[in-house]
């Protein structure tokens, strides 16, 4: 192959990978660029096939030349991965939790298999990485199509609170811890005495509850309560107060995923649904708290400046 030749055959396989409407201006750039370099590198070299070589082995391969002719395909622009991999990662290991949770919701021991649980979650891992990448490849295509939207400010997290907001969701919870402690009690108020006996029966608390994980879950809503009293109060989050808040957080998660591996209510129906609120609740804490923890180290990036 002559030197020409090799010109020719590198310069079409550069264009050959580009879009039809450059292909010819850039085959024209890139022929003369190339002659150009060969001409300076046959002053130093002993044949002009070895300058050819030696010129498109510096060029590189004809994909990276020709990248830099057009302007890349991206799915996920370089600026959002990191969201995108916080977010799989985050979306993955509360799929896992739930999944878990599920196993011993369904089955008792020796029953329950973390490999069973693992390929339930695989099927809702697989769907919760394709809708992060949908969505961000939008969000992408959408702000490269409108680049001069204005940056819109957003509100500094702050340490302060809403009383009027708090103190509504301590009554709330009151009320649900109070519901809690004795549920047919709660039925009985709520139906006027007009509910079927069976209904009674079914809210009762099976007996090994009541013994050891009930009072152990009392306690801790007990704590929890009077913590965001004290935050009311303070009308704030002190610093021992957010720590406080998030060793309980871990610690109710703990003991509320020890609550569902066995029966709370002696109804099967009503134990599975107080089962199946409970992971809810435990899911939601955990990614309650991976938020806040976030929005309390953004602030203070901020107040550290």
């Amino acid at each position: 192959m002559t030197p020409d030749e090799m010109i020719d055959g590198y310069v079409a396989e550069v264009v050959l990978l580009l879009p039809h409407r450059q292909r010819a201006d850039v085959a024209r750039e890139l022929h003369d660029l190339i002659v150009q370099e060969v001409a300076d590198a046959a002053e130093t070299r002993p044949g002009r096939a070895e300058a050819v070589a030696a010129v498109l082995a510096g060029f590189g391969r004809p994909a990276e030349v020709a990248a830099r002719y057009r302007a890349p395909i991206v799915l996920i622009d370089p600026s959002d991965s990191r969201r995108l991999f916080t977010l799989a990662a985050g979306g993955a290991v509360l799929i896992l939790a739930g999944a878990m949770l599920g196993e011993l919701i369904d089955h008792v021991p020796p029953q329950r298999d973390p490999a069973a649980a693992a390929d339930r979650a695989t099927p809702f891992l697989f769907a919760w990485l394709g809708l992060l990448a949908a969505w961000f490849a939008v969000a992408g295509w959408w702000r490269r199509r409108h680049p001069d939207e204005a940056w819109k400010p957003r509100p500094i997290p702050t340490d302060r609170i809403s009383r009027p907001g708090r103190l509504a969701a301590l009554v709330f919870y009151i009320a649900g811890t109070l519901a809690l402690v004795d549920p047919p009690g709660m039925l009985r108020l709520v139906s006027g005495g007009r509910a079927a006996p069976a209904a009674y029966h079914a809210m009762e608390y099976d007996d090994d509850f009541l013994a050891v994980r009930g009072p152990v879950v009392l306690a801790l809503l007990i704590l929890s309560l009077a913590l965001q009293a004290i935050v009311i109060g303070q009308g704030r989050w002190l610093s021992w107060t957010r720590q406080a808040d998030l060793v309980l957080s871990l610690v109710m998660c703990v003991v509320l995923t020890w609550v569902v591996a066995a029966p709370v209510f002696v109804s099967g129906a009503a134990d599975r649904t107080a089962k199946e609120i409970v992971a809810l609740l435990i899911l939601i804490s955990l990614a309650d708290m991976a938020f806040s923890l976030r929005r309390h180290r953004v602030r203070q990036a901020v107040l550290s400046r």
